[in-house]
């Protein structure tokens, strides 16, 4: 009997057990957030178009031959980069071309680039040229042929052409310098002779109010009475001096003769007077 109760005390302790345990794992709550997955976007690789020129020196062939360019693409190394052109952000590559847009490329010395063509201008020996769809070229994606011809030199080559290049630009502006200076000094010169040269007595007058000669100008006149703008005498005038010169009456100066002098006294001369004389003794022997 007290093996039953023992086995029966037993069993029921061990269907506790376990409704206890059933009763904790169904309260235990499930968990329903899944962890995020992680999403990778594979950035897309930019395309580079195949260039209808690949060098300068090809585009530059062309436009000298006549070659319509317009929707075209060029390869090229930029060879000089000048934001504040007459044209806008200026890149400057080959003998005369000019690349040019009003935007900034954001590009630098010795890229390697290409560019659609838009518009092609020739200016003063040079070439505009406006384009749109700029791509930069990976170095690492030019075989070794393509460097050195986009270049024009070997590896070994560079430094020195960057050299030689920098140097005759150096050289070009010392003289554009120089030129300016020399220009600058000449005109500072001018002026200073201008400036210390004495004023001439016609300069004097006309300051004055007056004609070249001095005379006095008419109200509202640019010339005197008589005269014409340089103080000359005016045709009627120069014909009055020049019968009062030929009749004795002025000197070649302008000043009286002594017969000029006593005429404007009102004083006859006695060729005059002897000429009325005989006048008289005519008419009288006519009656």
């Amino acid at each position: 009997m007290k093996k039953k109760y023992v086995i029966a005390a037993s069993l029921l302790a061990v269907m506790g057990m376990s409704t206890v345990a059933c009763s904790s794992k169904s309260t235990t709550p499930k968990s329903t957030v899944k962890s995020p997955k992680v999403v990778q976007k594979k950035k897309v690789a930019k395309k580079i178009p195949k260039p209808d020129y690949a060098t300068a020196e090809d585009a530059e062939a062309a436009l000298n031959a006549g070659t319509v360019l317009e929707g075209k693409t060029v390869r090229f190394r930029v060879d000089d980069f000048r934001p504040k052109s007459a044209f806008g952000y200026n890149l400057e590559t080959g003998e005369h071309l000019n690349f040019v847009s009003p935007h900034n490329p954001k590009v630098k010395v010795g890229d390697i680039v290409i560019v659609k063509v838009k518009e092609v201008t020739s200016t003063l020996g040079s070439f505009v040229i406006k384009y749109s769809n700029l791509h930069k070229v990976p170095l690492k994606s030019l075989s070794k042929a393509e460097k050195e011809k986009l270049t024009g030199t070997t590896n070994s080559d560079n430094n020195e052409q960057k050299s030689e290049k920098t140097s005759s630009k150096q050289q070009s502006n010392q003289q554009v310098s120089a030129q300016s200076q020399s220009s600058n000094s000449t005109q500072n010169n001018n002026a200073t002779a201008q400036q210390s040269k004495p004023k001439s007595q016609g300069e004097i007058n006309k300051e004055l109010g007056h004609d070249p000669k001095g005379a006095p100008l008419l109200p509202g006149q640019d010339h005197a009475a008589g005269a014409d703008v340089n103080g000359n005498a005016d045709p009627w005038v120069q014909g009055q001096i020049d019968w009062a010169i030929r009749e004795g009456y002025m000197n070649p100066d302008g000043t009286d003769t002594e017969k000029g002098k006593r005429l404007n006294q009102g004083i006859q001369d006695d060729d005059t007077d002897s000429n009325n004389t005989d006048t008289n003794d005519d008419s009288d022997n006519s009656y």
